[in-house]
Parts: structure tokens; sequence; C-alpha cells
């Protein structure tokens, strides 16, 4: 991994009393504030208090799937990459209290916020994903959660008035198959109704890159 790309939210140096205090006393371990991908200025805030609280899951869910890639990161490589990426950066999470302005939009899925961190300007670019996907409980009581990304919720999703009323808006959604989720005892067997939790389509912001401006 590369982890130089997250490392630019690294205080160097600190300054302050605070700064001082908040790096020896270590991550912040107080109640969460809810993650929420909602907006830019949400899923900004989520990525920073995953960094305050010594979080690595949820830091690695806070970016984008383009930015997984090219930091050659996953679910597993982020966790056994995260002590290093602490010892080599000593007080990371001293980052996690920047404030977060008000995202400037590029457009409907494009973003960007520059922030000041202890005296650093930092950018972050931002992306909104789209996705489909489906919560459901098979009879053993374990949870399903298949789903994918989609590059865009057209073809999966239309958009049109109601024929029988112009003041309703309709949204039509595709078939969404979850045979991959089926116990073998479950084959040949419609996923019960009752059993379903969610489904459908979402749209999440997600950090798509980490700037040092210069």
């Amino acid at each position: 991994m590369r982890a130089a790309s997250l490392a630019v939210l690294l205080l160097v140096p600190l300054s302050g009393c605070c700064s001082f205090a908040r790096f020896f006393c270590g991550p912040d371990r107080t109640p969460w504030i809810s993650v929420d991908y909602t907006t830019p200025e949400a899923a900004a805030r989520t990525l920073f208090e995953a960094l305050r609280r010594d979080e690595p899951e949820v830091v690695y869910l806070s970016l984008s799937n383009d930015y997984r890639s090219r930091l050659e990161l996953n679910s597993m490589t982020m966790q056994l990459a995260w002590p290093r990426i602490l010892a080599q950066n000593p007080g990371l999470h001293v980052a996690g209290y920047a404030n977060v302005p008000t995202a400037q939009r590029h457009g409907p899925d494009r973003a960007s916020l520059r922030l000041d961190v202890e005296g650093h300007a930092v950018e972050l670019q931002l992306v909104r994903q789209a996705k489909w996907e489906v919560r459901w409980r098979r009879a053993d009581g374990s949870l399903a959660e298949p789903g994918a990304p989609v590059q865009s919720l057209a073809g999966f999703v239309t958009s049109n008035l109601d024929p029988d009323d112009d003041t309703r808006n309709r949204l039509t959604f595709a078939p969404l198959s979850i045979d991959a989720a089926l116990q073998p005892d479950d084959s040949y067997r419609p996923v019960p109704l009752e059993a379903i939790e969610s489904a459908g389509f979402a749209c999440t912001w997600k950090v798509a890159d980490v700037r040092l401006v210069r």
C-alpha cells in the first residue's frame, strides 16, 4: 500500500498546545458520531472522525472504489497495513480535529473541499458513487447483503411522470438478481418477502483523493 497518499493529513509540524495535548492523549475514545456518506461534507467528517478515533475500517469505507485501487487497498490489506501507517506517521489521529467547510460542487457527482489542518492547506476530492444493494435474513438467521457498484443509475432506474397523474413522479427499478447470496438449501426457492430488510439503489459520497496544497 502507498500510505503517503493518506499521510498528507499528518501534521508536520504540530502547532499549538492543543495539538500537543491531542498528540499525547492518543486517539479519541468518546462515543462515535454517525457514519454518514450522504453529502460531501458528511463523507469528509466521517473520514476525519475515523482518523481521530483510529478506525481503519471506516477510513477504508470512506474512500472511493478508484482511490482504493490506486492505493492498492482492500479491506484485508488495510487492516494489515494500518499499524505500519501509524508507526510511520505518529500523530495521524490529530488530523481528525480539522473543521470541514462547505464543499464546492463540480456537477452532480463531483465535489471538493479545501480545509486547514493545523496550518496546512489540504484539498479533498470527492465523488458520488452509485450501487445496488439488498439486505435480507436467511432461514438460519445469517445476514445476506449482496450488492455491487454501478457506473450510473441510468439503465437501472427510470424516472417518468405518472401517466394517471402528471403531478406525481414514478420511479421504475430494474430487477435485482441475488442468486449468488443463496445458501445450498435455499436453491430453487425465492427469498421470502418478510426476510427482506431493504432493497434498491443508493448513491454515496466518498473521498477520491487527498492533496496537500502548496
